[in-house]
Protein backbone atom coordinates (compact mmCIF):
# COMPACT_ATOMS: atom_id res chain seq x y z
CA UNK A 1 0.00 0.00 0.00
CA UNK A 2 0.95 3.13 -0.70
CA UNK A 3 0.75 5.72 2.71
CA UNK A 4 0.38 9.26 2.39
CA UNK A 5 2.85 9.44 5.41
CA UNK A 6 6.16 7.90 3.48
CA UNK A 7 5.61 11.38 1.38
CA UNK A 8 3.69 14.22 0.58
CA UNK A 9 1.05 11.99 -1.41
CA UNK A 10 0.69 8.48 -2.37
CA UNK A 11 2.61 6.66 -5.54
CA UNK A 12 -0.37 5.83 -7.86
CA UNK A 13 -0.13 2.62 -9.80
CA UNK A 14 0.02 3.46 -13.63
CA UNK A 15 -3.61 1.56 -14.13
CA UNK A 16 -5.00 3.83 -11.64
CA UNK A 17 -3.56 7.52 -12.53
CA UNK A 18 -6.97 8.82 -14.83
CA UNK A 19 -9.51 8.30 -11.61
CA UNK A 20 -6.77 9.61 -9.33
CA UNK A 21 -6.64 12.58 -11.28
CA UNK A 22 -10.45 12.61 -11.53
CA UNK A 23 -10.40 12.32 -7.84
CA UNK A 24 -7.62 15.48 -6.80
CA UNK A 25 -9.44 17.75 -9.77
CA UNK A 26 -13.04 17.06 -6.94
CA UNK A 27 -10.33 17.90 -4.34
CA UNK A 28 -10.13 14.64 -3.03
CA UNK A 29 -6.09 13.33 -2.89
CA UNK A 30 -5.64 10.06 -2.02
CA UNK A 31 -4.46 9.37 1.54
CA UNK A 32 -3.60 5.38 0.95
CA UNK A 33 -3.97 3.27 -1.99
CA UNK A 34 -3.87 -0.77 -1.94
CA UNK A 35 -4.52 -3.55 -4.26
CA UNK A 36 -8.06 -4.54 -3.65
CA UNK A 37 -11.01 -6.12 -4.43
CA UNK A 38 -14.44 -6.24 -3.07
CA UNK A 39 -15.68 -9.61 -2.82
CA UNK A 40 -19.60 -9.88 -4.55
CA UNK A 41 -18.16 -8.29 -7.81
CA UNK A 42 -15.64 -10.96 -7.88
CA UNK A 43 -15.23 -14.33 -9.03
CA UNK A 44 -13.45 -17.31 -7.88
CA UNK A 45 -10.36 -17.13 -9.89
CA UNK A 46 -10.02 -13.37 -8.99
CA UNK A 47 -10.60 -14.43 -5.27
CA UNK A 48 -7.87 -16.51 -5.43
CA UNK A 49 -5.61 -14.12 -7.43
CA UNK A 50 -6.05 -12.16 -4.16
CA UNK A 51 -5.49 -14.17 -1.25
CA UNK A 52 -2.65 -15.12 -2.54
CA UNK A 53 -1.21 -11.76 -3.49
CA UNK A 54 -0.23 -11.93 -7.05
CA UNK A 55 0.90 -8.55 -7.29
CA UNK A 56 1.10 -8.92 -11.42
CA UNK A 57 -2.29 -9.07 -11.35
CA UNK A 58 -4.47 -6.68 -9.57
CA UNK A 59 -7.88 -6.61 -10.50
CA UNK A 60 -8.45 -3.34 -8.22
CA UNK A 61 -7.52 -1.14 -6.02
CA UNK A 62 -9.28 1.04 -2.43
CA UNK A 63 -8.41 4.05 -2.99
CA UNK A 64 -9.07 6.23 0.54
CA UNK A 65 -8.93 10.05 0.66
CA UNK A 66 -9.83 12.10 3.56
CA UNK A 67 -13.78 11.97 2.44
CA UNK A 68 -14.83 8.91 1.01
CA UNK A 69 -13.31 5.46 0.25
CA UNK A 70 -13.16 4.73 -3.61
CA UNK A 71 -13.17 0.45 -4.90
CA UNK A 72 -12.29 1.14 -7.99
CA UNK A 73 -12.10 -1.43 -10.71
CA UNK A 74 -9.19 -0.23 -13.80
CA UNK A 75 -10.13 -0.93 -17.50
CA UNK A 76 -9.03 -0.22 -20.73
CA UNK A 77 -11.15 2.58 -21.75
CA UNK A 78 -12.93 3.70 -18.54
CA UNK A 79 -12.44 2.63 -14.73
CA UNK A 80 -15.54 1.77 -12.83
CA UNK A 81 -15.79 3.05 -9.02
CA UNK A 82 -17.92 2.69 -6.19
CA UNK A 83 -18.08 5.43 -3.81
CA UNK A 84 -18.68 4.93 0.06
CA UNK A 85 -18.54 8.04 2.50
CA UNK A 86 -16.44 7.69 5.64
CA UNK A 87 -19.74 8.98 7.61
CA UNK A 88 -21.54 6.26 6.37
CA UNK A 89 -19.11 3.53 7.45
CA UNK A 90 -20.45 2.10 10.45
CA UNK A 91 -18.28 -0.38 11.51
CA UNK A 92 -15.08 -2.56 10.42
CA UNK A 93 -13.80 -5.92 11.49
CA UNK A 94 -11.24 -8.41 10.29
CA UNK A 95 -13.14 -11.77 9.07
CA UNK A 96 -10.91 -15.17 10.73
CA UNK A 97 -8.48 -12.42 12.53
CA UNK A 98 -5.95 -11.34 9.61
CA UNK A 99 -6.30 -14.98 7.87
CA UNK A 100 -7.48 -13.87 5.03
CA UNK A 101 -6.53 -10.72 4.48
CA UNK A 102 -10.26 -9.59 4.52
CA UNK A 103 -11.87 -7.24 6.17
CA UNK A 104 -15.68 -6.76 6.56
CA UNK A 105 -17.01 -3.15 6.11
CA UNK A 106 -20.90 -2.38 7.71
CA UNK A 107 -22.69 -0.22 5.49
CA UNK A 108 -26.28 1.02 5.67
CA UNK A 109 -26.84 -2.44 8.44
CA UNK A 110 -24.89 -4.06 5.44
CA UNK A 111 -21.52 -6.13 5.35
CA UNK A 112 -19.57 -5.96 1.95
CA UNK A 113 -16.02 -8.11 2.04
CA UNK A 114 -12.87 -6.72 0.82
CA UNK A 115 -9.89 -8.30 0.22
CA UNK A 116 -6.52 -7.00 0.48
CA UNK A 117 -4.09 -8.67 -1.42
CA UNK A 118 -1.26 -7.82 0.85
CA UNK A 119 -2.33 -8.17 4.67
CA UNK A 120 0.17 -5.41 5.47
CA UNK A 121 -2.11 -3.37 3.24
CA UNK A 122 -5.32 -4.51 5.32
CA UNK A 123 -3.57 -3.48 8.78
CA UNK A 124 -2.77 0.53 7.27
CA UNK A 125 -6.22 0.61 6.00
CA UNK A 126 -8.14 -0.49 9.31
CA UNK A 127 -5.62 1.29 11.28
CA UNK A 128 -6.42 4.65 9.67
CA UNK A 129 -10.31 3.94 9.62
CA UNK A 130 -10.40 2.99 13.44
CA UNK A 131 -8.12 6.51 14.14
CA UNK A 132 -9.94 8.37 11.91
CA UNK A 133 -13.41 7.01 11.71
CA UNK A 134 -13.93 6.01 15.51
CA UNK A 135 -12.09 7.84 17.28
CA UNK A 136 -13.62 9.30 20.74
Amino acid sequence: MMNASDASSPEVPKKLQRTVKKLAALGEAPVLIAPAIVHSQASSQMLAIARIGMLDKVLGYLVTTAKNVHFVRTGLAWDKVQTVPLEKIEDLEYVDEFHSNTMSLKVGGRAEKIIFYDDMDGIRFYQYMKNKQWQK
